[in-house]
């Protein structure tokens, strides 16, 4: 062991007794965030030879404080050297030149920190931390990485960026109003999240680092209360009078009116109405982040946390009646009727939501508009209906029929409209035979349309021959377009 890293020890730990005796009167101000130094000793636990230890750690961090809990980052840096005389982890700064390994780090993450005491300038902690410590193994003398074993049995450097997870006790000291000592002692372990090794080499590798250290924080930014004022210098006559009768600070001064005394309310800005627990901070019973005493909801479900509004209510963007924290379609349309998770329904299933749905018992199938109602579109134009018949027939044909379903079953729903069954032929053969096989292809199509379900009433057949051609007759497709059945719809 030196002597001189001893005696700088010494040194740094009568600094820190020196500090901690400045204890002010009563509790300290409450503060927000954090920035602090931390010196200590650590060493990584090695299962077998060589064994490290302990070294010196040096690092900063930075956090924020609540009633009873710190949140802290924190970076700390530590070379251990490995002594080949020691027979366990209680050695102490072990000389590098007769080292044959040195162990470097960098752990780098978050601790929070839970005070067992609300109050008093002596508070005991548990903590837990996560982060990275980055590491390497290498030979003091040239500060080289030692390569090992990978897990494909591969050589690669001894080192990595490793997840670890700790847990800690200490004790805070509030040396004064903006200063605190906070003494930790922690146990990391090394999870072997971001290492690459063979199992051999993890199976004897030191998992555990072990520390202790020191953390001196000035802390900044009231959380409420007065913030302190520079005061002009005082003249001699105030001065004599203030010796002379000296004002007596209000013992149960309340600046929140929250019934808890400043000397002991660690949260003085509380809002008005708020209800508050023994040491003045507002109580959450629904955890909603709106006070009691101000949540118009007290018994907010836990799930909707961050869903609420400034009176404590949850929130329905979408005014559907499902509130957000539990509505799975969060953008559905104003006005559509929606299920219990808040998405919209189509019962008819015609594509348009129930609650804008004009004519929500739409039979499946039908083709229908915006408002969810029957497309009447189709009666404003005249219907052409190309059939293929075969020479000198008038027999509706198979895929004639099947085409013609979607326009039968809105014809039995809209009963107030009449057809006009009109038919036509092509110029092949004699006009008045051309004549007469249109007439028997529209009553054809007639009879067809009754038996499918329209009424006969409803309907006319006329057959108008060789007349009106649509195209060319001098090619087989201008024929077969000529070749046709017209519909033409009217109203009673």
């Amino acid at each position: 062991m030196q002597s001189t890293p001893v005696r700088k020890v010494f040194v740094h730990t009568a600094l820190v007794l020196l500090l901690s005796t400045m204890v002010v009167a009563g509790a300290p101000e409450s503060f927000r965030y954090r920035l602090g130094a931390t010196y200590g000793l650590g060493n990584i636990i090695a299962p077998k030879k060589p064994y490290y230890t302990f070294n010196h750690l040096w690092g900063f961090s930075a956090g924020m404080d609540f009633a009873r809990l710190n949140l802290t980052f924190g970076v700390l840096s530590q070379k251990n050297y490995s002594d080949s005389g020691a027979t366990g982890h209680s050695g102490f700064f072990a000389d590098r030149h007769k080292a044959t390994r040195a162990f470097t780090s960098i752990r780098t993450g978050f601790d929070a920190d839970y005070h067992i005491l609300s109050t008093g300038r002596f508070r005991p902690t548990i903590g837990l931390g996560l982060g990275y410590l980055i590491w390497k193994f290498s030979d003091p003398a040239g500060d080289t990485v030692v390569r090992t074993l990978g897990s494909r049995d591969n050589i690669v450097d001894f080192g990595a960026a490793e997840m670890y997870l700790s847990a800690a006790l200490g004790l805070e000291v509030a040396a004064s109003r903006r200063l605190g000592l906070h003494l930790k002692t922690s146990v990391d372990c090394l999870t072997g999240v971001g290492t690459a090794f063979a199992d051999s080499v993890d199976d004897h590798r030191g998992r555990l680092f072990f520390r202790a250290g020191l953390t001196l924080s000035y802390r900044f930014g009231a959380d409420g209360g007065e913030r302190l004022s520079e005061e002009k210098w005082p003249s001699e006559k105030s001065w004599a009078q203030a010796v002379e009768s000296p004002k007596k600070p209000a013992k149960d001064q309340d600046a929140d009116l929250d019934g808890v005394a400043d000397k002991r309310d660690r949260c003085p800005n509380t809002p008005p109405g708020a209800i508050v627990d023994k040491m003045g901070c507002p109580t959450d019973s629904d955890g909603d982040g709106v006070p009691d005493g101000v949540d118009n909801c007290p018994q907010t479900p836990l799930a909707a946390a961050g869903y609420v509004d400034i009176y404590g209510c949850p929130v329905d963007a979408d005014y559907d009646g499902v509130p957000d924290y539990r509505d799975r379609c969060l953008s559905g349309p104003l006005g559509a009727a929606v299920d219990d998770d808040g998405c919209p329904v189509d019962a008819d299933g015609d594509g348009v939501y129930d609650g804008l749905d004009d004519c929500p018992g739409t039979e499946a199938g039908i083709e229908v508009d915006e408002r969810g109602c029957i497309d009447i579109a189709f009666l404003r134009d005249t219907m052409r209906v190309y059939i293929d018949y075969d020479s000198g027939s008038f027999e509706v044909d198979i895929r004639t029929r099947e085409r013609l379903g979607p326009l039968i079953r809105k014809l039995k729903i809209l009963a107030q409209v009449k057809i006009e069954i009109v038919g036509y032929t092509d110029n092949v053969g004699a006009a008045e035979a051309n004549q007469s096989l249109s007439q028997k292809r529209a009553n054809r199509m007639r009879d067809w349309l009754a038996g499918e379900g329209i009424a006969s009433e409803r309907m006319t057949a006329t057959g108008k021959g060789e007349t009106n051609f649509i195209a060319s007759n001098d090619t087989a497709d201008g024929r077969a377009k000529n070749r046709r059945i017209e519909f033409i719809f009217s109203q009673f």
